[in-house]
C-alpha cells in the first residue's frame, strides 16, 4: 500500500506559524508514514508594507496561490497554514477534499474576518492553537485543539538561575505595545534592583520614554542566539491586554521562558492562565503593583527562581513538547484521509 500523499500550504518562510506548527513536525509525520510535500508561498501571504507595492504583490500572490493550490489537487490530504493570503478566501474553495485548516491567532477580526470562517467551512476539521480559537470556529464545522509545540530538544534546559538580573522579552516588534503597559512597573523594578536590566530580543531596538537608555539592552533577535539568549534571562516577561486579538495567543513566548528553565510573570489573558493552572511555574500580573512585586521577588530569590524554573521545565515536556503532540497531530490528519 503506497504511503498517503499530504501536501502543506503554507504562508511563506519567514512566518512563525510556519516553523513552529508546520515545520518542526514535518519529520515526525514522515516518520509516520505519510508522503510529505510543502508548497509555501513565494510572495508571502501578508501585503508588503507599502501601498504602492500592495498591487503587485496581490497580482504575484494571487497567481501564486491558485498554482500551489493546483499543484496539491493530487494529494490525500492538504493542510493548509490559516489562508492562503492573509484576510482573505481566495481559491481555498478549490482544494480538493479533504483538506485540515491550522489557525494560531484571532484571524477572524477585522473588517474581513468572515472570510476566515468561510474557509473553516469547508475544512474537515480546523486546528485551532486554543480554546478561544477552537470556541469560535466550532461554528463552522469539526475543531481540535492542538496547542503550538517547543523543541525541548532545542530549547534545552538550563541548570541554575542566571548570573546577571536580566528581566527578559523576546518576540516581534509588533508585539512592543504590550511592553510598553507596563513601561512604569519595569521603571519601579529597575529602580529598586540597580544590577538589573531588561534585555530586549527582537528583530528591531524598542523606544521606552520612562527607562533608563543605559538599563535597556537591545540584541537583534538570530536563529542562532535564539535559545542561548533566553537562558540569560533571570525572568522572562509576557505583559498582554485583555482584548479577543490577546486571547486568541498560544503563549508561545511564555512556553519557550519556561523550556528553558526561566520562570514567568505574564498577564492572566487567555491561554496564558490554562498554562500556569499546569503548576507554579511563575506568576500573574494585572496591576503595576502586581508586575513589581512578581519580577522584584524572582530577581531577589533564587532558589524559588530556580524551583519556578523546574516547575515551567516539567509542564513544557507534559503538555507542550513536539514529543506530546506530533502524535495527536499525526491522529488528526490520519483520522482525515
Amino acid at each position: 500500500m503506497s504511503s498517503p500523499r499530504l501536501t502543506a500550504l503554507t504562508q511563506g518562510d519567514e512566518q512563525p506559524g510556519r516553523r513552529f506548527r508546520w515545520l518542526q513536525y514535518v519529520s515526525d509525520i514522515k516518520a509516520a508514514g505519510f508522503d510529505v510535500q510543502e508548497l509555501g508561498s513565494r510572495y508571502s501571504a501578508y501585503a508588503p508594507p507599502g501601498r504602492i507595492a500592495r498591487g503587485p504583490w496581490f497580482a504575484y500572490s494571487l497567481t501564486d496561490s491558485l498554482s500551489r493550490v493546483l499543484r496539491s489537487r493530487s494529494s490525500d490530504l492538504v493542510f493548509l497554514q490559516r489562508s492562503l493570503i492573509a484576510t482573505l478566501a481566495t481559491w481555498e474553495r478549490f482544494i480538493r477534499p479533504p483538506f485540515v485548516m491550522d489557525v494560531d491567532d484571532a484571524i477572524f477580526l477585522g473588517s474581513r474576518g468572515r472570510s476566515a470562517g468561510a474557509i473553516s467551512e469547508r475544512a474537515r476539521v480546523t486546528i485551532c492553537g486554543n480554546e478561544f480559537l477552537a470556541d469560535y470556529f466550532s461554528k463552522f464545522g469539526t475543531v481540535c485543539v492542538l496547542p503550538t509545540a517547543v523543541d525541548t530538544d532545542l530549547f534545552a534546559y538550563r541548570e541554575g538561575v542566571a548570573v546577571d538580573q536580566v528581566i527578559g522579552w523576546s518576540g516581534s516588534s509588533s508585539g512592543f505595545g504590550y511592553l510598553h503597559h507596563i513601561e512604569d512597573a519595569i521603571a519601579v523594578v529597575l529602580g529598586k534592583h540597580p544590577r538589573a536590566i531588561l534585555k530586549i530580543v527582537a528583530d528591531r531596538e524598542p523606544s521606552f520614554t520612562k527607562l533608563p537608555h543605559d538599563r535597556v539592552h537591545f540584541e537583534r533577535w538570530t536563529p542562532e542566539r535564539q535559545v542561548q539568549s533566553l537562558q540569560e534571562f533571570s525572568v522572562g516577561l509576557m505583559p498582554l491586554t485583555d482584548t479577543p486579538w490577546a486571547r486568541g495567543k498560544c503563549s508561545y513566548k511564555m512556553l519557550t521562558y519556561m523550556s528553558v528553565g526561566v520562570p514567568v510573570v505574564v498577564s492572566p489573558v487567555g491561554m496564558n492562565t490554562t498554562v500556569l493552572g499546569h503548576g507554579m511555574s511563575g506568576f500573574a500580573a494585572s496591576t503595576r503593583d502586581e508586575w513589581v512585586d512578581a519580577v522584584s521577588l524572582i530577581l531577589s530569590d533564587h532558589d524559588l527562581a530556580e524551583r519556578l524554573g523546574r516547575v515551567g521545565r516539567r509542564v513544557v515536556e507534559g503538555h507542550y513538547s513536539r514529543y506530546v503532540l506530533a502524535p495527536r497531530l499525526i491522529d488528526v490528519l490520519r483520522r482525515q484521509l
